[in-house]
């Protein structure tokens, strides 16, 4: 829903390092995506009347604030962790990695709200060692959802349960790339690091090391016209979207070598705002307005199996 809205002068910060924390949403009790922090580590503009709010952002333990209050607040850290891995280049140089990814998506207008809460596991093949070709596609493949979904249309409340959810709203980006990923060199001379790379509209990469993790963050507008991008496919099938927000997050387990393939990570994100114009996204609230779309996806590898490429 869209309550008249307030830009908060609420900060939110890294426990340890100070730095701004960006691109976490915002809950509401509800459990509606209602916002996000933005490259200052502000919240959006969001209303009072959603409080208490909750504050979710990767590697952090969730963050609870009971009522507005123009502060900074601090988010402690907390990454899930996987035992050391051994890898034998010669024999064991292809991985299957399985994750289990939960997203929250909702959809509002000024009255109206629906909200899913999807989960299900999945997984895919990437190489375990630098210069091997795996001979399959990194693709995530998914086996069977859950949804859980909440209406508030009009005076109408309902919750639903999907056990096999395919609707084409529940599309959104949780495909990871098996590149590697480079820290700065100064990062090797300190257990905490911070390194930020300018773009047209703001920070376009962020790079952070603490804790024993190195966290990779790309603002994927920030080299967009007016930070937005609006998919040509979206269009040809109804759900025409503005996208406003972009984020791709990646925490990895901290390495000698200060290079980070698949194998290292332990867990990564997406958030994503946009505004649906699409007849068939503006038909799911019988809205003629167009409709604000949030999502947050959360990807925790949870188990590895190393194999030969035969």
């Amino acid at each position: 829903m869209f309550p008249s809205s307030v830009r908060s002068q609420t900060r939110i910060i890294d426990e340890i390092d100070g730095q701004p924390v960006s691109a976490a949403s915002i809950f509401d009790a509800a459990g509606n995506v209602v916002g996000y922090t933005l490259a200052d580590g502000r919240l959006s503009e969001i209303s009072e009347v959603l409080y208490p709010i909750t504050i979710r952002c990767l590697g952090y333990e969730p963050l609870l604030i009971a009522e507005p209050r123009d502060t900074v607040w601090q988010m402690k850290q907390c990454y899930y962790d996987m035992p050391e891995l051994v890898v034998v280049p010669v024999e064991r140089n292809v991985m299957k990695q399985t994750f289990y990814i939960r997203k929250y998506f909702s959809l509002c207008n000024k009255v109206d709200t629906v909200t899913f809460f999807v989960e299900h596991m999945a997984y895919r093949y990437v190489p375990a060692t630098r210069g091997v070709k795996t001979g399959v596609s990194s693709s995530m493949r998914k086996s069977k959802n859950r949804c859980y979904s909440m209406y508030k249309v009009g005076d109408m409340d309902s919750v639903a349960y999907d056990e096999d959810s395919k609707s084409p709203l529940m599309l959104s980006i949780s495909d990871l790339n098996d590149v590697e990923i480079h820290a700065p060199k100064s990062f090797k001379e300190d257990s905490v690091g911070y390194y930020e790379k300018a773009g047209k509209s703001g920070a376009s990469l962020v790079k952070k090391q603490s804790s024993g993790v190195f966290t990779f963050t790309e603002d994927m507008l920030a080299e967009k016209k007016g930070h937005s991008y609006s998919p040509w496919p979206l269009k040809l099938m109804g759900l025409t979207m503005e996208i406003t927000q972009l984020y791709n997050t990646q925490a990895f387990r901290v390495n000698e070598t200060g290079i980070y393939m698949p194998k290292d990570l332990l867990e990564a994100s997406f958030v994503m705002e946009a505004e649906g114009r699409g007849k068939y996204i503006r038909k799911a609230l019988k809205s003629d307005a167009p409709v604000i779309i949030r999502s947050m996806t959360e990807l925790y590898v949870v188990d590895l199996d190393f194999f030969t490429k035969e």
